[in-house]
């Protein structure tokens, strides 16, 4: 028998293994919730049994699958749920970290949209989108008295200890819970990995407001929670941003 018949019954063993996984698989993740489930598979879920049963590395796999979910309009808990699916067909605890990110980077890339300013893992608006928002209000017709000058900028700051996994996941619940906590009008802006920045309307509303949010979403997520006006000049403004942002370089 010459090696290329010993390679093509190799490879017809891998592929027999992967295809007696892809389908306990399915079931396990639709069993779980997979909505709608018939659009659970995609080539990337073949690629990934392929590469388990191969032996490979797997980070390439799930980048890929990541990257499908995210194409195919599936949120990034779901993707994570189906991940934690395989990983329980094929034995493991749970699903080792590394994978996890590929997965979360493979869906943040596959979700990436030129026409959209929002970040795709938080579905939060960019830094971008917060300093042109800001801009805006100081562009009044009565350059004396900006617009500005009737708005706080809330900022609701993780805890820089967190390693970086640690931080996105919470980004990601976050991102969610503040979007239904501002609910009249307000910019939730991601500022950078680290914090998000609220522009919102000054009032007597807003003091309880934020304390709300710092004993209530800010307390369950270990978050600091503080507010400042904006500043008399766009040129200040723009300093207070870059400071705000400044962490982003050790995030």
């Amino acid at each position: 028998m010459g090696e290329t018949d010993v390679g093509a019954g190799a490879r017809d063993r891998v592929v027999h293994r992967a295809r007696g996984l892809r389908a306990p698989w399915g079931r396990r993740s639709r069993a779980e919730g997979w909505d709608p489930g018939e659009d659970w598979w995609t080539p990337s879920v073949d690629a990934l049994c392929e590469a388990y049963a191969a032996g490979r590395d797997l980070s390439g796999a799930c980048a890929q699958l990541g990257e499908a979910r995210a194409r195919s309009g599936v949120e990034i808990g779901r993707t994570l749920d189906d991940l934690d699916s395989f990983g329980r067909v094929v034995g493991w605890d749970q699903v080792p970290l590394p994978l996890v990110r590929a997965l979360a980077e493979g869906w943040v890339e596959g979700g990436r949209d030129r026409n959209t300013c929002q970040d795709p893992l938080t579905g939060l608006a960019g830094e971008a989108y917060l300093r042109t928002r800001i801009s805006e209000l100081y562009r009044g017709a009565d350059d004396t008295v900006p617009a500005a000058f009737g708005h706080q900028l809330v900022v609701v700051a993780l805890d820089p200890a967190l390693d970086p996994w640690q931080r996105a996941a919470r980004l990601i619940v976050l991102g969610h819970e503040l979007s239904r906590f501002f609910t009249r009008g307000e910019s939730v802006c991601l500022v950078s990995r680290g914090r998000i920045a609220v522009v919102s309307q000054d009032g007597p509303a807003l003091e309880a407001q934020i304390d709300e949010l710092r004993k209530g979403i800010g307390w369950e997520h270990g978050a600091a929670v503080w507010s400042v006006p904006l500043p008399g000049t766009h040129r200040e403004a723009t300093a207070l941003l870059d400071g705000l942002s400044r962490s982003r370089k050790d995030e």
